[in-house]
């Protein structure tokens, strides 16, 4: 679920002023938003956890005018814009009524006990036929220098990281310990762990990496997944 930052969320992500940065966040939030109009059921409930101010939802309905859309984000007190429905509790939902549930760049953020949460939320309100769209930073590989290197000449922020942890996890893709602040802090996040914990509950329809899909995670900046209920 989306955290308070120092820095603005967008002026990180999709306003960045790091030209790399600005394609990666905008190559993932253009991704989610092609793969969700398309695969939302015609008439269905599309119910986005971690939903910050609602840029998303807004842009998808303006796809897709034919979806209700929810939100639920609990850092996010004052609701998204006209067209959204923001919920204080995701208990409101009824059983097996969801035809699209997203999280992106919401996984990370979340304590074992959230995200677990999260998961009995996702059983509980998906349909039968229904859908969970994931998306998470890539924090690993060669890329993760560069992402360091941008928090600290752009944001002034000091890396989180010894040089022998950032070391392993750039070079031999081993995560380092998680920090004891999830909420503002990426660090040691792995999404083949999570990746691993949801396929214990979801089953995996696809999964891809971006900005560049045909390429290997290390060479990437987020991993989507895509799930159906088990039986």
């Amino acid at each position: 679920m989306s955290a308070p930052h120092p820095v603005p969320y967008h002026r990180q992500t999709v306003d960045s002023p790091n030209p790399l940065a600005r394609f990666a966040h905008r190559a993932r939030t253009g991704t989610a938003l092609t793969v969700a109009a398309a695969d939302a059921p015609r008439d269905g409930r599309v119910l986005d956890y971690g939903c910050g101010p609602g840029t998303f939802l807004r842009s998808l309905g303006d796809r897709r005018p034919d979806l209700e859309l929810l939100g639920y984000d609990p850092y996010f007190p004052e609701g998204p814009a006209a067209g959204v429905t923001l919920l204080d509790d995701m208990a409101v939902v009824d059983d097996r009524s969801i035809g699209l549930l997203t999280a992106f760049e919401a996984c990370e953020h979340m304590t074992d006990d959230e995200l677990d949460d999260f998961l009995d939320q996702a059983e509980r309100t998906l349909s039968a036929d229904g859908l969970l769209l994931v998306s998470v930073p890539v924090i690993g590989g060669p890329v993760l220098l560069a992402k360091e290197l941008n928090r600290a000449l752009l944001h002034r922020r000091r890396s989180d990281y010894t040089l022998p942890e950032l070391a392993a996890a750039a070079f031999l893709g081993r995560p380092a310990p998680r920090t004891d602040d999830v909420r503002t802090s990426h660090k040691g996040f792995d999404f083949r762990a999570l990746r691993a914990r949801i396929q214990r509950r979801f089953a995996l329809r696809e999964q891809w990496c971006s900005p560049f899909p045909i390429a290997p995670w290390p060479v990437n900046s987020q991993h989507f997944s895509c799930w159906r209920p088990r039986a």
